[in-house]
């Protein structure tokens, strides 16, 4: 039997598919990656399936083996740095359960519609044209919903948690390392990006501002107080971007926060590591507790 394989084409396949599997698994479990890791797991993933390829007749155990075992906990590694053992099994877990998803929905559209006509005709050199714009546009947004859907479904395992955790905040290359206490009742939202707000003390912000952005921002909370008539954003904004202004309403009060979009807010919960991106925090003034316990109050969505 003769069998003919173009290694260069199951590269590309497997490392299109491994690319969107890994960026899906770091939505669901926000974790901290960055693009040249995601495409280097993916590289991974991809040079696994062409040695596999260019040998079929390994026994179906080894295969199993290598690619559901070792090629996904390297590309885990390789995608997210390392992580507890417990996180690590969890993530294995997630990627595998997400690849027969995604798996099985292709295999379902390949053989049970007219795809695979389409494709042996593109394979013949036949254009693109011969499939209907409808087709096309129907696939795209069930592909959308359904990963939307599983993103969302992937993170309900992540309601348990303790309360008070490890928080790293990073804002224009600068790091300060505190408490978070995870609040049920922040119910805060960035009325312009429609995102989870968090609230961090004073304190925490002036280690991470320039002295430049510090008489900015001091010059907006006076805006806010009422002790300045006017202050122009717009001809700081290219100082200050990131600000924006929160509303607040609480028992008996109302009013707006100062608001600052941080790069990174990462979230150590003893057993993994949640990263999430362009984070809007609003600054308190007064300090969050009596104690020493946190100066940071977490949204349940980061979580």
């Amino acid at each position: 039997m003769y069998l003919e394989v173009y290694p260069d084409i199951v590269f590309l396949l497997n490392f299109l598919f491994d690319l969107i599997l890994i960026i899906i698994l770091k939505k669901a479990g926000k974790k901290n990656s960055s693009p040249l890791r995601m495409i280097s797991a993916a590289s991974l993933g991809a040079g696994f399936a062409v040695i596999l390829s260019i040998f079929p007749w390994i026994n179906y155990f080894f295969k199993f083996i290598v690619m559901y075992v070792a090629a996904s906990l390297l590309m885990i590694v390789v995608a997210f740095g390392r992580l507890k053992a417990a996180d690590l099994f969890k993530q294995w877990v997630v990627l595998n359960l997400i690849t027969y998803f995604i798996g099985g929905f292709i295999n379902a559209v390949y053989y049970h519609t007219n795809l695979r006509l389409h494709l042996i005709n593109i394979g013949r050199g036949v254009a693109f044209s011969n499939i209907p714009i409808l087709y096309v546009c129907a696939a795209a947004v069930i592909v959308a919903v359904t990963s939307l859907f599983l993103i969302w479904l992937l993170r309900l395992y992540q309601l348990h948690r303790p309360l008070i955790y490890d928080v790293e905040l990073i804002f224009n290359d600068r790091k300060v390392k505190t408490k978070g206490l995870m609040d049920t009742g922040n119910c805060l939202y960035d009325p312009l990006r429609s995102k989870p707000v968090m609230v961090m003390e004073n304190t925490v912000m002036e280690q991470l501002m320039t002295p430049e952005i510090k008489s900015y921002v001091e010059e907006a909370k006076s805006f806010l107080e009422g002790k300045a008539k006017d202050f122009y954003w717009e001809k700081q904004a290219d100082k200050i971007k990131g600000f924006s202004f929160i509303p607040y309403r609480s028992v008996g009060k109302c009013g707006m926060l100062l608001g600052v979009c941080l790069d990174k807010v990462i979230i150590h919960t003893g057993k993994e590591v949640i990263c999430n991106e362009q984070v809007t925090a609003a600054i308190c003034d007064n300090p969050l507790t009596d104690g020493k316990d946190y100066h940071v109050i977490l949204h349940k969505e980061l979580l």
